[in-house]
Order: C-alpha cells, then sequence, then structure tokens
C-alpha cells in the first residue's frame, strides 16, 4: 500500500507495473500534450460559459501537473517515508477527466525537492512555454505555487512532520530553482499570476500577486 495515499490524491502514487493507457512524462509534448490543454482549455470553457484561450488554459494546466510531481516528494518528508522517484523516464501518467493527474513510479533513487524541479518540472515547463507562449517567469510561479499549495494542505491536514515539508520549500525560494518566484510573510505570495484572472469571472488565486496589490 502507498504509505502517502492517507495525505489525498496529489500525494499518492502508484508502484511497479502499471496497465494501458500509462505515458512516461518523456511523451507529454507535441500531440499528447495539446490534448491535455484542449481537455483543460474545453472544461473551463464550459464552466465559464466563454471561450478560453489556449495559453490561459495551459498556464492552469500545468499547476495541476506541476502540482502532482512534487507533492509526493513534500508528502513523504512530512510522513517520514522514503520518497517516490519522480523522472521524465520512467514516472507514468495516463489522462482523466477531471482531478488529480495518476501518477505511476518504479523504484529508483528518490529525488530531492530542488532536484525534481529542476530535471523533471523544468524541462516539461520548457515545453509548454515554448509551445503555448507562456512565459517562464509564469510557469515558474506555478512550481513555486504547487509546492506551497502542498505545504499548506499537509499542514491542515496536521502531517506528523510538515515542518519539514515547509523547510524544503522555504530552502527552495530563498536558496534553490524557486528564488525570485514568490516571497512569504505570514503566507505565500507568488511573484506573477497564473492568467486564471483572464477566465470570465475567474478572479484571483488566493497566492496571486495581483490579489495581494
Amino acid at each position: 500500500m502507498d504509505p502517502l495515499a492517507g495525505l489525498g490524491p496529489y500525494f499518492a502514487v502508484e508502484r511497479g507495473t502499471v496497465g494501458e493507457g500509462w505515458l512516461t512524462l518523456d511523451q507529454l509534448h507535441g500531440e499528447v500534450l495539446a490534448e491535455r490543454v484542449a481537455h483543460t482549455r474545453d472544461a473551463l470553457a464550459e464552466r465559464a460559459r466563454a471561450d478560453v484561450e489556449d495559453r490561459v488554459a495551459a498556464s492552469i494546466m500545468s499547476l495541476g501537473l506541476f502540482a502532482r510531481l512534487v507533492s509526493p516528494v513534500l508528502g513523504s518528508l512530512a510522513a517520514g517515508v522514503l520518497a517516490p522517484r519522480i523522472d521524465l523516464s520512467t514516472t507514468r501518467w495516463r489522462p482523466v477527466d477531471s482531478g488529480p493527474w495518476p501518477i505511476a513510479v518504479e523504484p529508483g533513487e528518490p529525488r530531492t525537492l530542488d532536484e525534481v524541479t529542476t530535471e523533471v518540472v523544468g524541462p516539461l515547463a520548457e515545453r509548454i512555454g515554448a509551445d503555448y507562449s507562456v512565459s517562464r517567469t509564469i510557469l515558474d510561479g506555478n512550481i513555486a505555487s504547487a509546492v506551497f499549495g502542498a505545504v499548506t494542505m499537509l499542514r491542515r491536514l496536521g502531517a506528523a512532520d510538515a515542518d519539514r515539508a515547509t523547510g524544503a520549500a522555504l530552502g527552495s525560494l530563498s536558496e534553490g530553482p524557486l528564488r525570485g518566484t514568490g516571497t512569504v510573510d505570514g503566507g505565500f505570495v507568488r511573484a506573477s499570476c497564473c492568467l486564471y484572472y483572464r477566465l470570465p469571472g475567474g478572479g484571483y488565486c488566493g497566492d496571486c500577486v495581483l490579489a495581494a496589490r
């Protein structure tokens, strides 16, 4: 049984061999990426009852993806268990209509939050940015938002060692790959916007720099 499952669907991972329909993270490009962005765009458009820009859909899709990749690492710190290995070539995912992306991992050397952010999430952000004209500033802010969203969730759950997860997040923000993406003063506030406000009736996210202003 996955030791992270009790923390919720954003932290849980499947382990070992999976069946058909699963793709590696490396396969998330081209038509596969376009399908995921289109799926997000159509879902947002149905909810907003208005057209949604591909660029906005790509940014919002990335938030869910990034959260699924960093949350298991932070959850492992908070639960005091060995982190799953998250990488581009062996970590798998499968498309779903709604909810968190299912993630499956294989045995291997675990990676730190900074390693996952730099070596896994970073290259995916580059692809999304290049294909959909989303700036790296926005996408790095999305990564930071995913990290601190996971930390907030862990603290609300009363995870046994949530302080370890918080420490990793703060370290990444102050000295690691997320440096400059936001500030923490009573709560995380990102230095960029995920573009959610561009949806009709979207408003601002709780950590948005625009809302803070």
